[in-house]
């Protein structure tokens, strides 16, 4: 378990791991919000996400949720850089969470 440590214990993989995070979480929403409204991903996709500027920013919202869970199990794990990553991507999604939340108006 210590050379797992050693080997993504970095900054970098941390990030990746919040790029991931977002991707996953941007994954699970599109196939939660087809199922529940019966729709294709392609259309939530192209007319939810990128064609009305009303959901992005909660979309964006829950996709990065997932990175803080992810924060606190490094965190609890003793893996800080790896959280320090994390928490650069999630920092850098904050704002373009509020910027989305200011174009809506």
């Amino acid at each position: 378990m210590e050379s797992l440590k050693q080997s993504f214990d970095n900054i970098g993989a941390g990030i990746l791991a919040g790029l991931l995070g977002t991707a996953v979480g941007f994954g699970a929403m599109t196939v939660w919000w087809s199922w529940a409204n019966g729709t294709s991903f392609d259309y939530f996709i192209t007319d939810v996400f990128l064609g009305s500027s009303l959901y992005k920013d909660s979309i964006l919202t829950i996709s990065v949720l997932f990175n803080v869970g992810v924060f606190w199990l490094a965190l609890r794990g003793d893996w800080e850089r790896f959280a320090k990553g994390l928490l650069a991507v999630i920092f850098v999604t904050v704002p373009l969470i509020i910027w989305y939340q200011s174009q809506a108006f």
